[in-house]
Order: structure tokens, then sequence, then C-alpha cells
């Protein structure tokens, strides 16, 4: 088998997988590489969209591309692209990217007609189970699976299948029901066993797997469905200890609810103030619409189809759980199957996972046809062969297994040969409990998928650009982080400096103030201690020593969680802070808030800057922003030196919008 490194891999996806065709002329060549004009429009058509705040002119954006491409290269050159970080968030990236082109929608519309055709149709099926556990050891899997097929032999023989379910199924309760799970319909069992349920001709039998185990299915009946009904009731369910008396009395209850129907009384009212079942009571007793093969006891389902006109309801009937009364409140032919329900069905598959793994076979089937995949079929057969041989130990098998170097599937240009199937298989299973089909097919559809993933590029241009986009990203905010962004804010030398230099940038127009806003609670202790600490100190200290003498006083702070105090450090405009207006600023306000009724008072300490900062803390953020668009600047200037670049100007002209 050939196998692709992951730097060969993102090396494949990011170069090779970008060529285009004739119709994609080469628009810029930067630091000896060519930038096609779908990658430039993309990219621009993207910028344009996005930079709502700041549109660039077609020119300008030529300017910033040609840099962008420029510090990547500069990346390029310093081997960020090949160190492990980069491949692993890459990696991490790339799945990411790649999961919306690996879903497709085709499988889901499939699925949808499927429900809705078999919806039409209710089942009446018997199985047999043999459960398996999650735990289950390959053996004892292979065990049950044999049994399994030993009974639909023993049943297509004419063996009688009540009996066999009696003995054989460990679903519970099948001693009592031999299997038999009456009328049902779409959705209302485990995907691969409704499937089974649904394929199977009337009268015969069929093998599923399912997360419970392996089941033998009889197929009794399969019909149309009969009308759909809204159907209410008033349930007065069974005392948990049933002696006579109690359930005397709950049929007495059910009798006088009965009689009071027959009086006029309004079924909805007696439900909800009466009934015992509380999902239905709030909506007057009554269920969303049903059929006949819906999951209810047979004897409610019969009471409720039973009923000729709407309006109608029943006398009392028993089931497991109680006595009921039913009334029926609508009747149609089949539910209108509109494009509302047909997307809400759509939404919900990914939340059954049996039905989306049907759905990846469908896509695994389409990826098979679209990248030319073959199996060879001598080659599988005799793969087969050697596997079925029971006096084989793992270990021999290994060593033949080792030996065929023979091809036995091909997806596009790869092949993968039969003693790959080694590494494909349990480690620890011996050959005679090895489902060798299933474990080919297995490894057959994870290469298949692993294959499509791999090649999204060639078949997406989107997909590229946007892989493009984040490989190139990665590498530029490592570089550009070591060289702007870290460096400004790390530079302190660097950043005094320009902050002297540019000091006129930062000036204001009115006065500001720079120091602490202190609220706090009316004790004279707590108040004494904190402008001790600011009138003898500058701001900055005073916070320290707060957190040393203040937090730390049991008497001023009894509760260290929830101090009596608040203290706010910053640099304040005018209107930013009632206290500090009045107190620093001069200010007058007309209105003036009162403070927080259990921090009453308010003290502010610092300093007034009246024309501009005092350095560069006043306006930190600002003066490293700036401070890196001038490295910025200095930077791209040294790339634009360093590397040269050229621009194909009349196919950029034809891309102007």
């Amino acid at each position: 088998m050939k196998r692709t490194s992951m730097l060969g891999l993102l090396a494949l996806l990011t170069a090779a997988n970008l060529q285009a065709a004739d119709n994609d002329p080469v628009v810029m060549t930067i630091a000896g590489k060519d930038v096609k004009a779908s990658e430039f429009t993309y990219f621009y058509n993207k910028n344009d969209q996005e930079d709502l705040a700041e549109k660039k002119t077609f020119d300008e954006y030529i300017d910033l591309f040609i840099n962008y491409k420029l510090k990547v290269a500069e990346a390029a050159a310093r081997g960020v692209d090949t160190t492990k970080a980069f491949l692993d968030e890459l990696a991490g990236y790339r799945k990411q990217l790649a999961e919306p082109y690996m879903k497709g929608e085709d499988w889901q519309d499939s699925l949808v007609f499927e429900f809705v055709e078999r919806n039409k149709y209710k089942v009446h099926a018997q199985h047999i189970l043999l459960m398996t556990d999650k735990n289950a050891t390959a053996e004892q899997t292979a065990r049950k699976k044999a049994r399994i097929y030993e009974l639909k032999a023993e049943a297509e023989a004419g063996a009688d299948f009540d009996s066999l379910a009696r003995v054989n199924s460990e679903e519970p309760g099948a001693a009592q029901r031999a299997g038999d799970l009456g009328y049902f319909s779409v959705g209302q069992m485990v995907y691969p066993f409704e499937t089974a349920c649904y394929e199977t001709p009337v009268g015969g039998y069929s093998v599923c797997q399912s997360q419970y185990g392996f089941h033998l299915i009889k197929v009794i009946d399969r019909a149309p469905k009969s009308e759909q009904r809204l159907v209410a009731h008033i349930m007065k369910v069974f005392p948990r200890q049933r002696s006579v008396e109690n359930m005397n009395n709950s049929k007495a209850q059910i009798d006088s609810l009965y009689a009071l129907l027959q009086g006029g009384a309004d079924f909805a009212k007696l439900a909800a103030e009466n009934s015992d079942d509380s999902y239905t009571a709030p909506n007057g007793g009554q269920y969303p619409w049903i059929d006949d093969a819906a999951r209810f006891p047979r004897e409610w389902l019969d009471a409720a189809f039973s009923l000729k006109n709407e309006g109608d309801f029943s006398k009392p009937i028993q089931t497991d759980f109680g006595w009921h009364i039913l009334q029926v409140n609508g009747i149609r032919k089949e539910a209108p199957v509109t494009s509302q329900m047909r997307d809400e069905l759509r939404q919900q598959l990914p939340s059954d996972p049996e039905r989306a793994k049907t759905g990846k076979a469908m896509m695994l089937r389409r990826w098979k046809a679209e990248n030319r995949f073959q199996e060879n079929a001598k080659v599988y057969e005799a793969i087969v062969k050697l596997s079925a041989d029971t006096t084989l130990s793992r270990e021999e098998w290994n060593k033949k297994m080792g030996k065929n170097k023979k091809v036995l599937f091909t997806i596009g240009n790869e092949k993968y040969s039969a003693k790959d199937l080694v590494n494909e298989t349990p480690a620890d299973v011996e050959p005679r409990w090895m489902d060798i089909r299933e474990l080919v097919s297995a490894w057959e559809d994870k290469a298949v998928e692993q294959y499509q993933e791999a090649h999204l590029a060639e078949k997406y241009p989107d997909y590229a650009h946007l892989y493009q986009e984040y490989h190139d990203g990665i590498m530029l905010f490592d570089v550009a982080g070591k060289e702007v962004w870290d460096k400004a804010a790390q530079d302190s030398a660097g950043l005094h400096n320009y902050f002297l230099n540019h000091r006129h940038k930062y000036d204001w127009e009115k006065p500001r103030f720079r120091g602490a806003f202190i609220e706090c609670a009316n004790d004279s202790a707590l108040v004494a201690k904190l402008k001790d600490l600011y009138e003898h100190n500058d701001w900055k200290t005073a916070a320290n020593l707060v957190r040393l003498e203040v937090l730390s006083d049991t008497l001023l702070t009894p509760d260290p969680k929830h101090p009596r105090f608040h203290i706010v450090n910053g640099l304040y405009s005018i209107g930013d802070n009632q206290a500090v207006d009045i107190q620093q600023l001069g200010q007058h306000p007309d209105i003036i808030h009162a403070p927080k009724p259990d921090m009453p008072v308010q003290m502010t300490y610092g300093k007034v800057l009246a024309t501009g900062p005092d350095s560069e803390d006043d306006v930190r953020a600002l003066v490293i922003g700036d401070y890196q668009m001038e490295l910025e600047d200095k930077w791209v200037a040294q790339l634009r030196e360093k590397y040269s670049w050229t621009i194909n100007q009349p196919e950029l002209d034809k891309l102007r919008k």
C-alpha cells in the first residue's frame, strides 16, 4: 500500500491541488510562487464582504494581498510549516473544514423519501433476540451470530416459531408473548430491525443485528395503514396494591366519569380535572394524530378505531395500565406530507445514529464510484478461504497474510495490498472468530473515506481556497506574532521611545483623571484606613497595601469573599464616573445619583492630567496598537526588499468589478 505522510498530504493539498486550467491565469508571482486568478478573487471577494468598516479599493487590496503573501513566504522560509505544532493545528482545522464537504445532502433526501414511503404501511412481526453486550468478545459475538442462523434454518424447515421464541429468545417477556410485537410502523423500532421488517416478504424470515444483539424476524403481515385519528382519553391508573377493594374503587371512579359524560359533561374538562395521564390531561386528554400501528395497547387502539364519528366516546375499557374512556376528536385518511414535515424529518436524521449510518453507506457507495474503486475478486476470495481455515492460529494467519502482496483493491491511483489487512484486524482475535467479510468491508470504507477527504481540494475549489486561507493564516500568525504583536507588547524600551516621539498624538482637549475610585461602607475604621493608605502613598502603591493590610484584617474585612469596599483604578474622562467628575474634574452634574446603600462613602485619589498622558502607561493600549503599525510597516518594507514579486496587470484588470 502506498502511504502518504502528513507533510506530503499537506503539500498535496496546498500545492498540486491548486493547479488550475487555462481559464485560471496567473495574476501575480510572489517569492517565486504563482497566484492564480481564482485564489486572488476568492480572497478579494471575502475581504470585500467582511471588511465593511473599511472598504478597500481594488488597487489598495492588491497591495494588501502582496504584503500578505510576502509574510507567508517569510514564514515558509523560516520553516514554520514543517513544525509539529503547525502540522497538528492545521490537521485539526482540516477536519473541521472538510466536514461540510464530506456530509452531502442526497443521502438525507433518500432517507426522508424512505421514511415517507414506509410510513404508508404497518408491519406485524415476531422475533427472537439473542442479546450481545457492547463489551462482548469476537468469539462471543460469533457464537451468537452462528446460533441465530441455526434458528433461522430450523424455522425455515418448519419448526414452530412460537416455540422457538419461547425457548431461545432473550428478550424480556418472550416466554409469554413468543416475541410477537404486534403491528408497528416506521420510526418505532431501531432502524436495522425496521429495515429488515419492511424488506422481508410476508411469511419470510430474516436476520439483522442491532445495538441489542442478533434478531431472527418473522414477518406475519404488512398492510396499508388505516385512517388517522385524534384520540383523547380519561385514564384512571390501577393502584399499586391491586386488592379487590382498590380495584373496585378504581372501577367505580371510571364508571362515575362515564355517567357524567352520558349526562352531557364536557370530555376535555373532565380529562383535565380527573385523568391520571399527566402527559395528556393538560390538553384535554388528547394525543397527537395516530394510526392503528401506534405503540398503544391493542385493546386501546381497537376501541379508538371502532368509534364511528367525531365526538363519539367509548365505554370504559381496561388495559394493563388502568381504566380508560376514549373519545375521537378527528378523523382523516392520511397526514399530508408537507415540505415542512420533510425538513423536520431531515433535521432529525443526525439524532438517529443507525439511520445516519445508512446515510454514510450511501455516501460511501457514491465516493467509490467517483474515485474508481475496484476490488480484486480473486484476492478477496483467497483471503476469505484462508480465514475459514479453523486450524490456523493467529500467528500463522498473520504470516500467510503478510506474504500476500497482491492488490486487494484500488482507489483512484492508490493501491492497497492484501498484506495490510493484518494491521486492520483486532490483534487478539483468532481467525476462526473473525467476520473477515465485515473486516474487509470496514477497511475498504475507511480507506475510501480517507481518500475522499485527502482529495477534496481537487473536487471543490471553494474548499481548496478555504484550506489555503487557514494554512497561510496559521503561518502568518506565527511569524507576525514574533515580528510585530509580541515585540510591540514586550519591547518596553521601544514602546517608551515611540511614546516620547509621538506624544502629541495622545493629547486630549479636556482634562482626565488617572487614579482610584473608592466606594465603601460607612465604617469609621475602614474609611480611616483607606484614607491613610491613599493619602500617604501613590495610588498604585496604595492598591498593593490594601491587599496586604485591609483584606487580611478580619475587623476591616470580616468576609474576604464579600469585602465592604470596592476600588476601581483607571483613566477617567468627564462623564465616566460621577464622583470623579465632582471631586477631581470640577464638574457639577444637574442630576446627582445616590451611591450604593451598602457603600455610601465615595473617595477618589490620583492625578488630574490636564492636556495629555504622563507616560505610555496612561494610554498603553493605544500606544501598543500604533507601535505595532510602525513595526508592521518597517517589516513589510524589508520583505519587499528581500523577495521578488511581479504582477500581471492585464489579467488583474480583468478582475476589477
